[in-house]
This record gives C-alpha cells, structure tokens and sequence, in this order.
C-alpha cells in the first residue's frame, strides 16, 4: 500500500472514530432531551388537570369530574388519562407503581416511571396524586414510546449518515492533498532515485514547495551532484589504470619505428647516403615518427579525462579502433585478437567510453587465457528482452559480444562480477573496478551487460546498446 493511501485510511480511520464518538454522545443528549421533553410536558399536563379536576370534583361532583378527564383523554393528544383510586375498592388497579411509593410523595409532587403495558410493551406512565370524597387517588397520563423510538431511528440515522459524509469528504480530501503534497513529490524523488541507479546524475528533481520534502530533493540533487563526479573520477582511475597496463605494449611497439628513425638519421648525419636515399630515409623517419605520434596519441585520447561526448559512432569502428590499441597488449599475451561484425553499426554513443568499456572486457578476456588462445570480439544487431530493473521493453539493440577460452568464472562468483573492487585476483593484479566501471558505461547509454561462464569453458560478455542511443 502506498503511502497517501496510508496516510488517507489512517485520517479516515481517525475522523470515523471520532465524528462516530461525537455522533453517539450526540444521540445520547439528543435521547436525553426528548425523553425530558416528554416528561416536562407530562408534569406540564398533570399541574393544569389536577387543578382543574379538583375544582370541578368540589363544585360539580364526581361524575363530572370523571367527564372532563374522559374528554381531556379523548382528544388527539398521544397522552392517554384516567382516575385511578388508591384505596378502597378496586384499589390500585393497573397502576404501574406502587402504592405506598405515591403515599411517600410529597404534596403536589408526581412521579413518572416507564413500565409494560398490559400488551407488554413499554409506555411512559406519570402519576399525580391527589385526595378527593376523603379517599387517595391519582391522575395517570400514560403514552406509548413509539414517538421516542422514532425520533431514536432518525437521529441514529442523521447521524450516521452525516458521519459517513463527512468521513467520506475528509477521506477524498486528505487523499487529494496528499496525492498532491506528498504523493507527487515522493514519485518525482523515486524517479530521481531510479535515474541515479541508472547511472543519470544530469536532471535534478525540483519541486516548487518548502517543506522538508524539497528539503530531501536538494540533497538529493547535491548527492547526485557529488556521485556523477565520484563515478567520473572511478571511470578516469580505471582509465589510468588500464594505461599502465598498456604501457608496456606501447613501449614496444614504439620501440620498432624508434630504431628506424635512429638509423636512417645516423645514416644522414654520417653522409654516408646520397642525395636520392637521404629523401628516402627522411621519407622513412617521417612516415615512422606519424607512427609513433598516432600511437601516442590514441593512448592520450584514452587517458584523458573528460565529460561525456555522446554522438553519432559507428560501433564496429570504436571496437576495431579498440582492438588495435589492445594488439600488443595481447600479442605480448600470445593472445589473438579477432573482430567479427556483419557492417557499421551506429548509435549515439561517447566512443571513448564505449572504448573504456571495451577495454576493460578485452583485458579481463586477455587474463583469463595466462596460456594464450583467441578473444572475439562480434558486433551486430539482434533482437533482445532488457532485465526486469531495466525498464525497457523487447526490441532491437546493437549488441557487443566478447568471447574468450579462458579459465571461466565460478558460479559462486558469477552473481558479483560486477560489483565494485570484487576480484579473485592475487593482491596487486587487478583493482576489482574494470567491469564495474564499464557495466556503468553501458547502463548511461541506456544499455546492459550479461555475462555467461563456465569453469574452464570460457566466458562471453554481452554488451547491449540502443538503437537510437540517447543524445
């Protein structure tokens, strides 16, 4: 469950409880209320019948006395009346309460007490005593509950559903303001997130508030800030480190134009040549110092250290361009470079980055075979499905294959290969960086590496580029 909709349960949740707390109370007061109403206009009707009954008993008698609570009884009133005689004859007959409890009452006091009907059903009964023909008898004003019950149902029922309203506003409320305050921040900063694991420090996140979630977001950006130049700084060491290794190859192939020029400038200097073969030897040491400075030249260019420089490359050129630089490192290796590629494969790439990459693939493949052998190098396009973590869907990709015959990687340390500084390396043979470095390559050209070994099989790694590479 997401956050808003946590936070949206948890205030509807909250806001339930207490407008169905606020709502219960209220039917309690509501209940209260009507059931004293009920009660004051019971003592109400009792304070004006016993004066006027009393009066008419003592000037008309009895009998009219009994006509006038018959006729106050027979109107449209929901209170029903009749004379009940507390002693005598017939005493107490249908009275609800007891005798003796009327006779502790205080005169001009009544009482009311809710009691079954004969039926068994509940009614309001009050009871006002009073002394008539020397004898203790009492008005009853009874009433059914019905009235009250109804009025119970339709409170309950206004209250729940103002309840239910209002949990329903608030519920929609919270959850719009918070899929505007929190929820849209939070997938802008899980988008910047998912942007840094895919190796993309360019686009900061920016939100327009200024709360702590903004907060969040420039650290976020100085964080991303800090590791685009951290990876930049790891992929430039790799860089340095993958020149040493290329340096004494270098040496030696700069060692055979070197002798050339040494020779044919001796040769000069000492006149031991004539005119035809001194243009001829300076033909020779310019032609061998253009070797040289290209040499040189192509091993700057890799160790330089520079942003990215995405363009328009042809793939099958940066692998050949890398493949050359690579030979004498391997040939000192008795290891064959071969390049095997169905035509120009272009994509927007930084082509020194691709060659770092490469670079660092050739020479783990070149390592892995101490006893000599072939590392292939195939270049086409193929129709492939990313990882699950890529986000991309199937379609086609240029895809780089490096193959070598060498010692394999174990299965228990395939899962690692390219974590950073993992290596199985002896200590001073490898910084454990050169495949992580180039598995960072790949994932900022939008692209991945797979790897597939055996022990004592080989292994291939599977570089994926887009087509149309970003820009």
């Amino acid at each position: 469950m997401r956050l808003v909709q946590k936070l949206s349960l948890a205030f509807m949740v909250g806001t339930t409880a207490i407008l169905a707390a606020n709502g219960y109370f209220r039917v309690r007061r509501e209940v209260t209320l009507f059931q004293a109403d009920r009660v004051r206009d019971h003592e109400l009707i009792g304070r004006t019948l016993r004066a006027s009954v009393a009066g008419v008993w003592r000037s008309e008698g009895e009998a009219d006395a009994m006509r006038l609570i018959d006729a106050a009884s027979s109107g449209e009133s929901r209170v029903r009346l009749r004379w009940v005689w507390l002693e005598g004859d017939g005493a107490a007959r249908g009275v609800r309460v007891a005798p003796a409890e009327l006779a502790r009452l205080a005169p001009g006091s009544m009482i009311t007490r809710i009691a079954p009907d004969d039926h068994g059903e509940d009614e309001r009964y009050t009871y006002v005593p009073m002394s008539e023909a020397g004898r203790a008898g009492a008005l009853e004003l009874s009433e059914g509950l019905d009235a009250e019950r109804s009025y119970t149902r339709r409170t309950i029922v206004e209250t729940v559903g103002t309840t239910a309203l209002l949990a329903l506003v608030t519920t929609l409320l919270s959850y719009l303001l918070g899929s505007w305050l929190v929820g849209r921040p939070i997938r802008a900063l899980v988008e910047k997130a998912r942007r840094i694991g895919r190796g993309d420090f360019a686009e900061p996140v920016r939100l327009a508030s200024t709360d702590e979630l903004s907060e969040v977001a420039r650290e976020m950006n100085a964080t991303s800030d800090a590791l685009g130049s951290a990876i930049e700084q790891l992929r430039h060491a790799d860089r340095l480190t993958t020149v040493g290794k290329l340096a004494s190859g270098v040496a030696h192939e700069l060692g055979t134009p070197l002798n050339v020029v040494v020779a044919r400038a001796e040769m000069i200097a000492a006149g031991d040549a004539t005119a035809d073969e001194s243009r001829e030897y300076a033909r020779i040491i310019v032609d061998s110092a253009q070797k040289m400075t290209r040499i040189i030249r192509q091993l700057l260019e890799f160790a330089r250290r520079r942003g990215p420089r995405k363009e328009r490359r042809d793939v099958t050129g940066v692998a050949q361009h890398t493949l050359e630089l690579l030979r004498p490192l391997a040939d000192r290796q008795h290891v064959a470079l071969a390049l095997e590629s169905g035509g120009p494969q272009e994509t927007n790439v930084d082509a020194v980055q691709i060659e770092q990459a490469l670079t660092n693939l050739v020479v783990n493949a070149v390592q892995a075979m101490p006893g000599g052998g072939t590392v292939e190098v195939s270049v086409g396009r193929e129709r492939a499905r990313p990882p699950p973590d890529h986000g991309a869907t199937e379609g086609e990709w240029v895809a780089v294959r490096v193959r070598d015959t060498g010692e394999g990687i174990a299965p228990e340390h395939l899962p690692h290969v390219f974590e950073p500084f993992f290596t199985t390396k002896d200590v001073g043979s490898g910084t454990g960086l050169g495949l992580s470095v180039a598995y960072g390559i790949v994932r900022d050209h939008g692209g991945w590496i797979d790897v597939a070994s055996r022990p004592e099989s080989g292994t291939t790694f599977s570089l994926f580029l887009p087509v149309q590479g970003p820009s």
